[in-house]
């Protein structure tokens, strides 16, 4: 971020997140790349995390119950505490920006920065009423009514009451954030696009060939323009100069990088394999999450165990896990699935990305999707479900989309896209560079921010979604 970005007089940034680097999650590198970029834009920002966490201040934490490789907060920070009840002496802060799942400790604080006059904005990452339906099904909705209206009048109606907007990544959000928010915002996401780079074999096609306008957003290769695939060879080190033109007989290589969890279906991209287009696939699976031990079963039972490699267990300490390969490259080995583990460097994270043909997801429960853009960013195509917020966000790949749960659907997407080769790699590393950059993101939540904390509430208005 410039100098020319930086605003007269800096905002003084509160942030509260239980999401940062070395945990691992795409709300966690939002928050990472946001107070990058405040801070290099001249703002004050002050984060208060977990343990363990990239952070300034520390809030008391324990592991989450739903997830322990992530910590959440158990109580409120007691130096905070103490500053928002001296009245006597002046805050060090203009706004608080919490967010969300979780932070429960901050629900009894958000009436004190109110009556310190400290603005409040939230923002909210989760669909946690796509949650309740896959977890609970249809045979339960009477319990999953309750416990909805249990969550919104305990949780999130005393959590964004007294905020001046609430923040969400798409519109994909549960509807209790449109009806109980005084405003919704709809945040930018912006990654880093250096890290997140293109191999070396096809980047300089990416990066020298400039995307024609009329692709955009509609931004799908006509079957004219399709070119032979060529690609890093598998059995050697990922990001070296060697390729290898890809063998007809061969199959893509797929990659899925996210937790692994029921929301995720994980499953679905798994038991895809069986399907005759697919019989020469491999898929990648970089992560780990409660739901790793069935879905290597799964895995087991769909092509095999000894075409089943299955790499670290996290376990519940993600700052325990250890580049993967020599000098910080990756080889893939020949199973045709690979649980690779969670992988905590974004470098190494970005060679799988890179390595893949295509990346995929099934999920209907993302609010945004990340991961998706930082597979994008390595010049990986996507194909995902059209479901949840994919259709909203990613409008532009909407012909690399399948209907959710049509396995058939899903691998002509795949072999589609796959087949089209250096075109749908340059194509995705453009909509990147074009359309989420770390520099946008920044701009549009300063630029919410000072409406903000300057109180012109017409203004505000009108520059957000006014709800009451």
């Amino acid at each position: 971020m410039g100098s020319a970005d930086a605003v007269s007089s800096p905002l003084r940034i509160l942030l509260a997140t239980e999401y940062l680097p070395p945990y691992v999650s795409g709300i966690a590198n939002r928050c990472k790349y946001l107070a990058k970029g405040y801070r290099e834009a001249g703002h004050i920002v002050t984060i208060y995390s977990v343990e363990g966490s990239e952070c300034d201040k520390l809030v008391p934490s324990l592991k989450n119950v739903f997830y322990p490789a992530q910590r959440m907060f158990m109580l409120p920070p007691l130096d905070l505490l103490f500053q928002l009840l001296d009245f006597s002496t002046p805050l060090p802060y203009d706004i608080v920006h919490v967010v969300t799942p979780l932070c429960f400790p901050f629900i009894p604080l958000m009436p004190l920065f109110y009556l310190r006059g400290i603005k409040i904005y939230v923002s909210y990452h989760v669909a946690m009423q796509k949650y309740k339906d896959l977890y609970l099904g249809e045979g339960y909705q009477w319990l999953g009514d309750i416990l909805e209206i249990m969550y919104v009048i305990i949780y999130f109606w005393p959590l964004v009451f007294f905020a001046s907007a609430v923040g969400v990544p798409s519109g994909a959000a549960d509807t209790f954030v449109f009806s109980l928010s005084k405003r919704v915002h709809y945040m930018k996401s912006g990654l880093d696009t250096d890290i997140y780079a293109p191999r070396p074999d096809d980047g300089e096609i990416i990066e020298s060939e400039p995307l024609p306008p009329s692709l955009l957003p509609n931004a799908i290769p006509s079957r004219q323009q399709k070119s032979s695939t060529t690609l890093t060879n598998r059995n050697k080190s990922i990001h070296s100069d060697t390729s290898t033109t890809f063998p007809s007989e061969q199959g893509p290589l797929l990659v899925y990088v996210g937790r692994l969890a029921v929301e995720k279906n994980i499953q679905f991209l798994i038991e895809a394999l069986n399907e005759p287009q697919l019989l020469n696939a491999k898929l990648v699976i970089v992560g780990d999450g409660p739901w790793r031990v069935p879905l290597e079963d799964l895995a087991r039972d769909t092509v095999g165990s000894d075409q089943v490699f299955s790499g670290h267990k996290m376990g519940d300490d993600p700052t325990s896990v250890k580049n993967h390969g020599k000098d910080g490259k990756i080889t893939i080995s020949d199973h045709r699935i690979q649980f690779v583990g969670m992988i905590v460097k974004e470098q190494i994270v970005a060679q799988y990305y890179a390595a893949a043909d295509v990346f995929i997801s099934a999920s209907s429960s993302e609010t945004f999707g990340f991961t998706v853009v930082e597979a994008m960013s390595c010049g990986t195509p996507a194909v995902v479900v059209r479901s949840g917020s994919f259709p909203r966000v990613f409008g532009m790949i909407r012909e690399w989309m399948f209907e959710d749960g049509d396995t058939q659907d899903y691998v002509n997407k795949v072999i589609s896209v796959w087949k089209d080769g250096k075109q749908a790699r340059r194509i995705s590393r453009r909509i990147v560079l074009n359309e989420f950059s770390i520099k946008s993101a920044v701009k549009d939540l300063l630029h919410t921010y000072k409406l903000i904390v300057e109180d012109n509430a017409d203004v505000l208005d009108k520059a957000l979604d006014k709800r009451h």
